[in-house]
């Protein structure tokens, strides 16, 4: 559907909102088109030669060879559906529905004004957003995206996969995952919003396994970006490369304690997670966030500064506007240590008198955008880069212990208090400025917010995540034990 089409469908929405009681209402539209290829095979294939001849058509690709090598997996489909707000007597109303056919979108507007007449009143509810000027964005629009084929999703799962296994003969598996996404959205509300936008994602996954005796061990990298990338050979060989370094596991001959290089990877799993919990509006307003009273105060290393830019060219944050229709914009929060603001979404700005920053998102993992109310998220959250890339502070450390990969238990931090532990897969002990050996799968613990304080030093090696920029990093006085 076109700008227009979905516009007018939310134009609707209100209207019909407005006739059966609702004050103010709002519409949130979206559309999204996926296409997922995955590939999961042992490696045993490629060597024999049969996968050479995956160059031809699509029905070439699914032949018996396949079928008993390897497993492939396509997905693709389309999400539609409309969200309405509605408010009566300051009690807010909510309905969805997938769908944007007349009648269904007329029924949700209607449901949810008849939610907003049976709820209590929000006494800290003001209004929806009124327009804004919206800046101009650059590189979220790739429509070479448009055009990619399911087979070219497929070879590039393929191929890559068999660069995997070719590079070490006791790599045994290898998956490969390649997804674009279309996505349109669009906010009306009765104070004048109408807004619209689309973009471009483009996401690919290379996994290794391995196995040399009776040890096994595994690793994987990703790649995510608003544009189609043919090229995806790197992040391929850097699961198979990552996997290999894992042979010859130890224990740590007793817990460790002070500083460890977090690779960008793995800094991004503690500090994606509990972080904006800990800047959200909101959370502050209602007692769960530590951050509470310290805005102008020094809450990290002088060397951390971080900010959140829904502007940033080509960013997987970036668009015009927000899921409310507030402008998208810079915001710095943290600048040489010092906490100069939290993320607003419309409701907890008029709650202290002030304007959204544009951090309102109704995306969420388990339900499409148009079923969510709106929460605070980050866009881009960037840590700004020091020097050097992941080798340097690992000279730099000299002896201590790096963390790699991903970090199982990270998302059962405490994202009131900080406090993590996690369990690390691909650690190693640094031995004079070098990696001496693999550490068996072990316990990282501490304190994000005592972390932040604890920064040696931040590297130079940004890697784009789902809403964070990050470098590698040297942090001090964490727990490290197997």
């Amino acid at each position: 559907m076109d700008k227009n089409e979905l516009l007018e469908i939310g134009r609707k929405a209100l209207n019909h909102a407005h006739k059966v009681g609702a004050e103010e209402a709002e519409a949130f539209l979206y559309v999204e088109r996926q296409t997922s290829v995955q590939f999961v095979g042992g490696i045993f294939a490629s060597r024999s030669g049969a996968i050479k001849g995956l160059k031809g058509s699509f029905i070439r690709m699914l032949e018996p060879w396949i079928k008993r090598k390897g497993l492939p997996k396509i997905t693709s489909g389309i999400k539609v559906g409309v969200g309405v707000r509605a408010v009566v007597n300051k009690a807010i109303g909510f309905s969805s529905v997938s769908s944007v056919e007349e009648d269904k979108v007329l029924e949700a507007a209607e449901e949810a004004t008849r939610i907003a007449k049976i709820r209590p009143p929000d006494p800290y509810w003001v209004s929806f957003p009124s327009p804004r000027e919206q800046p101009g964005v650059e590189g979220v629009f790739d429509k070479k995206i448009l055009d990619v084929s399911i087979e070219d999703l497929l070879r590039l799962c393929v191929d890559n996969c068999v660069a995997i296994g070719d590079l070490d003969k006791r790599i045994n598996q290898a998956m490969g995952s390649v997804s674009t996404y279309v996505v349109s959205r669009a906010v009306v509300n009765t104070h004048g919003v109408e807004a619209f936008d689309e973009g471009t994602v483009f996401g690919a996954y290379f996994y290794a396994k391995a196995k040399s005796g009776s040890e096994e061990v595994s690793s994987g990298d990703f790649l995510v970006s608003r544009h189609y990338t043919e090229d995806l050979h790197s992040i391929a060989l850097n699961a198979a490369k990552w996997t290999i370094e894992g042979f010859g596991k130890k224990s740590l001959p007793q817990k460790y304690v002070g500083p460890v290089v977090f690779e960008n990877r793995s800094w991004n799993e503690l500090f994606s997670f509990i972080f904006p919990s800990g800047v959200s509006a909101f959370n502050v307003q209602e007692n769960r966030s530590v951050l509470k009273g310290k805005l102008g105060k020094q809450v990290a290393s002088n060397s951390l500064s971080v900010t959140d830019d829904g502007t940033i060219p080509e960013g997987i944050g970036t668009s015009k506007f927000d899921d409310e229709g507030v402008p998208r914009q810079k915001t710095p929060i943290i600048e040489k240590g010092v906490l100069s603001s939290f993320l607003y979404d419309n409701y907890s700005a008029k709650r202290e008198n002030r304007e959204s920053t544009g951090n309102a998102s109704r995306m969420g993992r388990a339900t499409p955008a148009y079923a969510n109310l709106p929460t605070i998220r980050p866009t881009n959250m960037l840590i700004q880069p020091g020097k050097g890339n992941l080798q340097d502070l690992t000279r730099e450390l000299k002896n201590g212990v790096l963390v790699k990969g991903t970090l199982i238990g990270a998302l059962h931090s405490n994202v009131v208090t900080g406090d993590f532990s996690v369990t690390a897969q691909n650690a190693f002990k640094i031995e004079n400025g070098e990696i001496a050996y693999p550490i068996k799968p072990c316990t990282v613990a501490g304190n994000l917010y005592e972390a932040l304080n604890n920064i040696i030093a931040i590297g130079d090696d940004l890697k784009t995540f789902e809403t964070l920029i990050s470098p590698s990093l040297i942090v001090d006085k964490i727990v490290v034990s197997t």
